[in-house]
């Protein structure tokens, strides 16, 4: 009986294992599939977002999109300003992290938050976008539809419930599919999803970014057209001695791609010392500035597909444009970009990276061609250029250089690309460039190299150290009731609601105390009386540094937090005992 008894328990336990691994198989496939429908939705995404783009710009200037925006009209000059506004509002009521350049707001959700992005950042990032840039802001489409894809990913893999180390695959596999279909290089997109994004290599990551990536590329091709991203002419070295040049070239360009990041930082925090100014507002103002710079330059408007095409191209740069035109074109993308991005406006900084490092390209090609006519013409320094201060700015050395391959599938200019490129990262490195994307995520907590940093104020967010069961305080209380509460309680402040349960306001011993100066009648004064309306408010994923910033701002030791979607929904209270024990978990004070 025994003997037959542990027969059936080791029958039962192989049934069980190899029950496991069928769902650990399936587990597998499901993924797969799901990095398949990830791509397939990008690409979709990312022809929709192109296309309303252009729909954006046909009804604001009545034709396609052209190097020439104004065309004359001077009146345009407000175009991008309406854009700014419009795309401003969208952000400010319904997703603020739709604000800024997409690629530093995909890793934070990779990196903060598990992959877990809302699904309406799809819409918002691609209206938010196709107002700024199909109006004329100087913004790429590129980091727009990188942030699109990785929301993808994510309400794709929340949809299905899938694990959260699988999540941030997803996220990044859709931002992979997104790059791969605007682009056209899927390559660049894997090597980009896991040099910048993802930040490690694992087989699983890398298959699944690798299928969206060529689902979503396939997807382009379909409804777009076998279209290069930008069409160029094969360029090579004429002569080994040319080398020198690039090495020349790439010492150049580091300082350069330097003072852009700085610049669009600068630009941001700037803009950020507006205090009394809705954020709208500030994209309105941002776009403004950059129409009136249009008018005087205006193919600094938009992303700038043509003009880099024009100095690509055999009959481009070194013909159509002098060395003047192009340093102005150098100078003015850098500072309308940085105001554009900097006042809240919403797009990417890949487009205006390879337009300044084509304009210096295509500047020093002429310059060195002068002296040496038996070289390379201005166009192969050009598009080693795009890569250089795409390479930096993005701290992207990889992906830049096979980006560059893929545009021109052509394997002569590799070799000047490699050694240009890693030239440029070198002097990087020695002056301390690190790229915009971590300039943005360090302001935020996030280090790229070092995970996040120690520091509890950088890294911590609000949902971490907040109570959860707060005690509340009806509108319709007395103030005599309030304070017998004050005098019973632990607490010095409540947050207060009305009878529909949504937050209000919030009252202290500071606003009784107040009262009871005033000679007021406590026993029938209400709280709604005293209470302060105009309460700060913080969300779960802030980091504590942004919520002490709210609380210097508003000059108060406590901060509501409430949910993202609404904010009349308390979710949590921190005080400033909460951020002190988020330095010393066993400090405790009268809160």
């Amino acid at each position: 009986m025994r003997l037959r008894l542990k027969r059936a328990i080791l029958r039962s336990r192989k049934k069980s294992f190899h029950f496991l691994n069928l769902i650990t198989l399936s587990e597998e496939r499901t993924l797969m599939m799901l990095a398949v429908v990830v791509g397939l939705t990008s690409g979709v995404s990312a022809f929709i977002f192109k296309h309303m783009i252009d729909g954006v710009y046909h009804f604001c200037c009545g034709a396609g999109p052209s190097a020439d925006l104004f065309s004359g009209h001077w009146y345009r000059v407000f175009l991008p300003a309406i854009g700014g506004l419009l795309g401003g509002l969208l952000i400010y009521f319904f997703a603020k992290e739709a604000k800024g350049h997409g690629v530093p707001e995909a890793i934070y959700t990779l990196r903060r938050r598990g992959g877990r992005g809302r699904p309406r950042v799809v819409f918002v990032k691609s209206v938010a976008s196709a107002f700024t840039i199909g109006t004329g802001g100087s913004a790429g489409t590129e980091g727009p539809i990188i942030q699109i894809g990785a929301a993808v990913g994510s309400s794709i893999g929340q949809l299905f419930n899938v694990s959260p180390a699988y999540l941030k695959t997803l996220a990044a596999a859709g931002a992979a599919g997104g790059m791969a279909a605007v682009f056209n290089a899927p390559i660049a997109a894997v090597i980009f999803a896991m040099e910048v994004l993802l930040r490690e290599f694992t087989t699983q990551a890398f298959s699944m970014v690798v299928f969206s990536s060529v689902i979503a590329s396939l997807t382009s091709h379909v409804l777009l057209g076998d279209n290069t991203f930008l069409p160029t002419p094969g360029f090579g070295i004429e002569h080994p001695a040319e080398l020198g040049l690039y090495f020349i070239l790439g010492i150049i360009a580091a300082p350069l791609a330097s003072f852009f990041a700085k610049a669009l930082l600068w630009s941001e925090e700037f803009t950020d010392q507006w205090k009394k100014i809705p954020d709208p507002i500030k994209a309105m103002i941002g776009g403004l500035i950059v129409g009136v710079i249009g008018l005087f330059i205006p193919m600094i408007l938009g992303a700038g597909y043509f003009e880099v095409t024009n100095v690509l191209s055999s009959e481009g740069g070194g013909v159509k444009w002098g060395m003047l035109l192009l340093l102005s074109l150098v100078i003015g993308k850098i500072i309308s970009t940085s105001v554009t991005l900097g006042s809240g406006g919403s797009g990417g900084i890949l487009m205006p990276s390879l337009f300044i490092g084509a304009m210096m390209g295509s500047l020093y090609g002429q310059f060195v061609h002068t002296l040496f006519p038996g070289i390379a013409p201005a166009g192969a320094y050009a598009l080693v250029g795009m890569a250089l201060i795409f390479s930096v700015v993005a701290n992207a050395p990889v992906t830049a250089i096979v980006m560059m391959f893929e545009i021109t599938q052509d394997y002569r200019i590799v070799l000047p690309l490699m050694f240009s490129v890693t030239i440029t990262m070198l002097m990087a490195r020695q002056i301390g460039e690190v790229g915009i994307y971590a300039r943005v995520l360090l302001k935020r907590g996030v280090h790229l190299d070092g995970g996040d940093v120690h520091d509890p104020v950088m890294s911590v967010t609000a949902k971490e150290v907040m109570v959860k069961n707060v005690e509340i305080v009806g509108q319709s209380m007395t103030v005599a009731r309030l304070s017998e509460i004050i005098d019973q309680s632990h607490h010095t402040g409540f947050p207060v609601i009305n009878g529909q349960g949504d937050l209000v306001g919030m009252v202290t011993y500071i606003e009784i105390h107040k009262a009871y100066q005033e000679g007021g009648d406590l026993q029938k004064m209400l709280i709604e009386k005293i209470m302060r309306k105009d309460v700060p408010l913080s969300y779960p994923e802030d980091v504590l540094v942004d919520v002490v910033r709210r609380m210097e701002a508003s000059k108060t030791d406590r901060i509501a937090v409430v949910e993202p979607d609404n904010p009349k929904r308390l979710v949590g209270l921190i005080t400033r005992a909460n951020i002190m024990s988020a330095y010393h978990p066993s400090f405790k004070i009268r809160a």
